[in-house]
């Protein structure tokens, strides 16, 4: 083994052991930091990337994480680098690696295992450590919380969960991890950075969304006192950072016009519109009440771009149905069959079966099949 070799083996970057853990997967712990209540009153706080090299005018601010991960990833490969920053502060917040239900459950534990590390590190070096609570479904309560003495002062963030624009708040999901996290944690005091649920319990300390962000850093003291007395009300822009679903939960989006009625559906169905041009379209929904491919059939005046039975596939990512490119089929022998669901209900019997008529024709099909309880056969 070459020197090289050694020292890369036995960095402590690369073990991360120096902590002793605790529970069952040896989570580190985060010692207890200690505040004075006069140093809690009218907390704000200032996300880690706006941490630059210079002391500022924040230094009473707590350095928070509720950010993107990639704009705090380097503070895990390389936390040394960033200790003398974070020491102007009042104390920092462990960093907010992702929790989304969607991720692989592995990943979610490594990420609350980076968390701690972080802290305890953090504390190691004389910085003022709150641990960051997040949670994931329910199967990731027998380590979400680990590494967290009982009695702690804890932070969560409603931010990432609350009703947006385009999305349905996440409430009950992150009011069940909460309860349990109250039930296990019993934490002294709780910083809320968002506004806080109506059925959250504790000791709150409610941290202003609005004032801490970067709109008000260069503020002078007595301009944040003003904004905090005329701030009234604050729409708060919610982001998909942090716990919940990573593609924001439920969708909120409602028709505006009838014609448009035809993007949300029975999972499964298929529905026929004719619009007010003559045009008669077909829209398969979804397994989520939203509809996931449309065809048209028409050429749209545009015989070059489209043939006179085209599909699109519609995608959601920007709050609304968006068309893709038109999947065109310039040989009408190749068209394919627009499948849907057949649903049969059995007299004296709950159950609802659903079937097809012809073979699936891609993953959503089947997967839609099988979360109706459709019996599959294979041929």
């Amino acid at each position: 083994m070459t020197e090289e070799n050694y020292r890369y083996r036995t960095d402590p970057l690369f073990l991360r052991n120096q902590f002793a853990g605790v529970g069952k997967f040896h989570i580190p712990e985060v010692p207890k930091a200690h505040f004075l209540d006069e140093e809690l009153k009218d907390l704000l706080m200032i996300g880690f990337d706006k941490v630059g090299p210079k002391p500022d005018r924040c230094g009473e601010r707590l350095v928070h994480f509720f950010l993107y991960d990639y704009r705090f990833e380097r503070v895990w490969k390389a936390p040394e680098r960033y200790i003398q920053r974070m020491q102007r502060y009042k104390g920092a917040l462990t960093p907010d690696f992702s929790m989304y239900i969607e991720m692989h459950w592995t990943q979610q534990l490594y990420n609350v295992f980076r968390n701690r590390w972080c802290g305890a590190y953090f504390a190691s070096r004389g910085i003022r450590t709150i641990p960051t609570v997040s949670w994931g479904l329910e199967d990731t309560f027998e380590f979400c919380f680990d590494g967290v003495p009982q009695g702690s002062m804890v932070a969560v963030s409603t931010i990432s969960v609350r009703e947006t624009q385009h999305h349905e708040a996440q409430k009950d999901f992150f009011l069940a991890g909460y309860s349990e996290m109250l039930r296990r944690l019993r934490p002294s005091k709780i910083i809320c950075y968002g506004a806080p649920f109506p059925e959250m319990q504790g000791n709150i300390l409610h941290v202003d969304y609005d004032l801490s962000s970067w709109r008000y850093m260069k503020k002078e003291p007595q301009e944040e006192t003003i904004l905090r007395k005329n701030s009234g009300f604050i729409v708060e822009i919610g982001c998909l950072k942090g716990m919940g679903s990573a593609g924001g939960g439920k969708r909120k989006w409602t028709p505006k016009k009838e014609e448009d009625e035809r993007f949300v559906g029975k999972p499964g169905e298929i529905k026929s519109t004719t619009k007010r041009s003559g045009q008669v379209v077909k829209t398969k929904i979804g397994k989520d009440g939203y509809a996931v491919k449309e065809r048209h059939y028409t050429n749209h005046g545009s015989p070059s771009k489209h043939s006179d039975v085209h599909d699109h596939n519609i995608n959601w990512d920007k709050g609304y149905p968006d068309l893709g490119k038109a999947i065109n089929y310039p040989d009408t022998d190749e068209i394919p069959e627009f499948k849907h669901f057949i649903i049969n209900k059995e007299e004296n019997s709950m159950a609802v079966v659903y079937g097809f008529d012809a073979p699936f024709e891609d993953i959503e099909d089947f997967s839609l099949a099988v979360m109706h309880g459709g019996e599959i056969r294979f041929i």
